[in-house]
């Protein structure tokens, strides 16, 4: 099996850096791009969901698409998950955070997430 070659994440390259030039004064993400979807860019915040919230608005993403994830068992780390289309690339973002109340009240809320 041969590698591929680095033409072919020329696509989630290109989407990342149209969307530096697009939006200069938004938060920087961590931004990966694999060999192993290469239509596809992750854009990552990490212990600050309000840099997730910003891109969210600004890529014109509805809330009502992004989903909460979180540990096994009910752990304090979650995520928000939710993606788009630009160009023919997916772009993903993903926002860690804590939740910040106890399990006992998880059964009456969604909870309180740390912005």
């Amino acid at each position: 099996m041969s590698a591929l070659p680095m033409k072919n994440l020329t696509g989630a390259v290109t989407v990342l850096a149209s969307l530096v030039e697009r939006f200069p004064d938004l938060p920087a993400a961590e931004a990966a791009v694999s060999t192993i979807v290469p239509d596809r860019l992750v854009l990552s915040f990490h212990n600050d969901l309000g840099r997730f919230e910003a891109w969210r608005s600004a890529l014109d993403i509805s809330p009502a698409l992004v989903r909460r994830e979180g540990e096994r068992g009910g752990g304090p780390l979650m995520w928000l998950r939710t993606e788009t289309t630009v160009n023919g690339v997916t772009v993903e973002l993903v926002g860690y955070g804590h939740v910040l109340v106890g399990r006992a009240e998880e059964a009456d809320t969604v909870g309180a997430i740390a912005v």
